[in-house]
């Protein structure tokens, strides 16, 4: 019975084992180590509950390589494996204890904090873009590629975990759109901007399907004999406004 017992203790230590690992894989990304977008969809639901009951805030730093392709294209993907890692080393020693990590992509990741101050976030980004910036060496390379981040935050009973995700990737892109290798928030005035063009695109598309763009042709002439030699087609909206 003695020798039962402890080989039931010995399979039960064993299942436990088993099943910390089974669930430490299915949260964790199997590169980096970092939580994956699983993990990061829990915390993010339990963060935004606490908020919400404690006023709290919550902000969003969303982190996309520039330059990642070319190094998988021109050194493998070996090499390319080794400057994920390094990016999750990068962060996990460059945010607070209580901040988020996580890897959501292929070469994207994401950071939630619950600071709510602006110049305390932009310095987080701030110190992420100056550690990437340095070349890592790889074999006998030395790899350089950039960061850039889009920060979106906000706070009180208005808070949307979704609407908050939505807004630091519309912030990356605008860090993106500005030359890279940079920082941008999410702002009142970009939330207008993005609105402008998607209104503009459903114009658009429904300015396709009404017919409402008409082609014009204009001549164009030789300048010294007068001669048409060609034409320049332009496509006119008719617009309804």
């Amino acid at each position: 019975l003695k020798r039962a017992n402890r080989l039931s203790e010995a399979r039960n230590a064993e299942l436990e084992t088993a099943k910390a690992s089974i669930e430490h894989n299915a949260l964790h990304d199997s590169l980096t180590g970092l939580p994956n977008r699983r993990y990061l969809d829990e915390v993010l639901k339990r963060r935004t509950e606490w908020a919400i009951r404690n006023s709290g805030s919550l902000a969003l730093l969303h982190i996309d390589l520039d330059g990642f392709k070319q190094i998988n294209d021109t050194l493998g993907h070996a090499a390319g494996d080794a400057m994920l890692v390094h990016v999750a080393e990068v962060l996990a020693s460059n945010i607070r204890v209580e901040d988020f990590a996580a890897r959501v992509g292929g070469d994207e990741f994401v950071v939630v904090s619950g600071e709510g101050d602006e110049a305390a976030l932009a310095a987080i980004a701030n110190r992420i873009i100056l550690r990437l910036r340095e070349p890592v060496r790889f074999g006998d390379h030395w790899c350089r590629f950039g960061v850039s981040v889009g920060i979106a935050s906000e706070s009180g009973r208005r808070l949307d975990a979704n609407r908050l995700m939505i807004n630091a990737d519309v912030a990356l892109y605008r860090a993106k759109g500005r030359g890279r290798n940079r920082y941008e928030f999410f702002t009142s005035a970009l939330q207008a901007e993005v609105s402008r063009s998607k209104r503009l695109a459903d114009e658009i598309q429904q300015g396709l399907e009404r017919h409402e763009f008409v082609p014009y042709f204009q001549p164009q002439f030789d300048a010294e004999t007068l001669d048409v030699v060609g034409a320049e087609a332009l496509a006119r909206w008719r617009h309804p406004s």
